[in-house]
């Protein structure tokens, strides 16, 4: 069974959630979370909500082996990668990694 998540990127008051539909265990997500967290805190990402879900998007689209084919069986096939935006929080997570970009801090919850 897959392990879902959601991460939610915080801008001040303003927020952007996402999920993630399998591998949502930290051993699954914080490999492709940490780089993005490092680079922020480096400087070479802003901490500009939009810019940064931005590259969160593409992360997740880089996670995914897409052979360029859209066939309706094969879920890899017709996501965009293997995070996706949505309105809010899922029931069906199991963690949520919420992503301050003032404090530029990474936290985990299992819910």
């Amino acid at each position: 069974m897959a392990t879902r998540a959601n991460i939610v990127v915080k801008e001040g008051k303003r927020k952007l959630w996402f999920y993630k539909h399998n591998d949502g265990y930290p051993e699954g997500t914080l490999p492709l979370l940490e780089p993005l967290m490092k680079r922020l805190e480096e400087g070479s990402l802003r901490n500009n909500l939009s810019q940064f879900s931005g590259w969160l998007i593409l992360a997740g689209h880089d996670e995914f082996v897409y052979d360029g084919t859209y066939q309706d069986s094969n879920m890899y096939a017709w996501k965009c990668g293997a995070i996706e935006p949505t309105t809010s929080q899922h029931e069906d997570v199991e963690y949520l990694y919420t992503i301050d970009l003032d404090k530029k801090s990474l936290k985990v919850k299992s819910v």
